[in-house]
């Protein structure tokens, strides 16, 4: 039999879990100063332009579900934003009807509230002669590759073809846009009428793939992204033995 863990094993136990949640706000704070040092503002809290603006956020290892929610007999609405370390924050209100477009806008209009996006005011545009690059320890900063500057460099015009769209593949990525509720519930009821031992191996294999914290029991409210239709389509494929 082995023996009881004694007051000193309790202590190391909560000690350790104090440690791994103080470690999961540390990466949480972290990403989220690094997203906003480098995020602009967006002219109206639409679906649309919260993801896009979000994007890098996304790149960083956050994640958000949307949920209609009882709470003291009033629906709500509770947008979770998580973070990949495990730590996450909530923000609710009434809820409107669901898949609506009422709901789509407040769930952006959270979502914006919940990474600090400023809403309102025309996106910053960076001139060339404003960019002074400020290398970050945790993440190479690739703009600081040139030191050089604008008045020193010949190429560095304006760019007439500049449409002030943010740079880089993550904030066009189709796979970050937000599934429909009819898109959700279909995924459901496949999900649901799957044999058993094949949504276990779907379980354990989307956490993985998307970085689930063990601590998260359930992930049927991870599923809201193109990108997570896209893994379970994949996924159909290979358990119908099509070769994709």
């Amino acid at each position: 039999m082995e023996p009881t863990p004694g007051p000193n094993s309790a202590f190391d136990l909560n000690q350790a879990l104090l440690q791994s949640r103080e470690q999961a706000r540390a990466q949480w704070a972290e990403g989220l100063a690094q997203f906003q040092s480098q995020m602009a503002a967006i002219a109206e809290t639409s679906m649309q332009e919260v993801v896009q603006a979000a994007a890098p956020a996304f790149a960083l290892g956050f994640s958000f579900s949307a949920q209609k929610l009882i709470n003291d007999e009033h629906e709500v609405l509770r947008v979770t934003l998580r973070h990949r370390g495990g730590a996450e924050e909530f923000s609710e209100a009434q809820a409107p009807q669901e898949g609506s477009p009422a709901w789509y806008a407040l769930t952006a209009s959270l979502l914006a509230g919940l990474l600090g996006i400023p809403v309102g005011d025309p996106p910053r545009t960076i001139e060339p002669d404003q960019l002074r690059p400020q290398p970050r320890p945790s993440v190479p900063d690739v703009t600081a590759a040139s030191a050089a500057s604008p008045a020193d460099d010949p190429e560095a015009e304006d760019d007439e073809w500049d449409t002030g769209a943010p740079d880089g593949p993550a904030a066009s990525d189709p796979g970050l846009e937000p599934l429909t509720a009819d898109e959700i519930a279909t995924l459901h009821k496949f999900l649901g009428a799957m044999p058993q031992e094949a949504r276990k191996r779907f379980t354990v294999e989307f956490r993985h793939h998307f970085k689930v914290p063990r601590e998260v029991r359930m992930i049927r409210d991870r599923i809201t992204q193109r990108r997570h239709k896209d893994f379970i389509d994949l996924f159909e494929r290979e358990l119908a033995g099509v070769k994709p």
